[in-house]
């Protein structure tokens, strides 16, 4: 690996040899069915003007207050720890809440990995509302964004979680397979959000 942990060897996207098919079906087997009674998290496709694969965009309230969730957002080294599919999350660089990042992500039941360094930012705040910027630098990736959008409701108890992604990674895939698995990201990553602030709170 060089400096940043990059993958001495990556894949090529765009020579896979696996039917589109197979990789498909490998993308959908990725996402986890959740038991009745979890988190209520409503999800949507949102589109993206020039592409044909949609965002992903999920929000849903949780029962900590925002000086409870926001720090887990912005720990940004811990997210291999916690994130979906995550496997690797290096800080570069930090100075406060913006930072430089080295990432990697396993897709398709682990048979691919995309990498990539992104810079990570606050940006100036909306009333209550705090607002956490991702955005790609370099990677495996045509392209990727994300935004945490996080409002205190019911007098400061809990926080409405609102979590956008956009990720296109460069694979030989129908586009709808991509919207359909930012959403299912943009979902997963508030669930994941929620059980990473619960065993938090447990060993604080």
């Amino acid at each position: 690996m060089d400096s940043y942990g990059q993958p001495r060897q990556t894949s090529q996207m765009s020579n896979l040899a696996l039917p589109t098919l197979l990789i498909s079906a490998l993308f959908l087997a990725t996402s986890p069915v959740h038991a009745a009674g979890e988190l209520e998290v409503r999800t949507a496709q949102i589109s993206e003007e020039g592409s044909n694969i949609s965002w992903g965009h999920a929000v849903a309230v949780i029962d900590k207050p925002l000086d409870e969730v926001f720090p887990i957002v912005v720990d940004y080294a811990n997210y291999a720890h916690f994130m979906p599919n995550f496997t690797k999350s290096k800080v570069l660089a930090q100075r406060g809440n913006r930072a430089m990042v080295y990432m990697e992500v396993s897709v398709a039941a682990g048979t691919f990995t995309l990498w990539g360094q992104f810079k990570l930012s606050e940006t100036a705040a909306e009333g209550e509302t705090r607002v956490i910027e991702a955005r790609l630098l370099e990677g495996n990736m045509d392209a990727f964004s994300a935004s945490w959008r996080l409002t205190p409701v019911d007098d400061g108890a809990r926080t409405e979680v609102d979590f956008k992604l956009f990720v296109d990674p460069d694979m030989p895939l129908p586009s709808s397979v991509f919207s359909r698995e930012n959403e299912r990201a943009a979902g997963n990553t508030i669930r994941a959000l929620r059980s990473r602030i619960s065993v938090t709170a447990e060993h604080s």
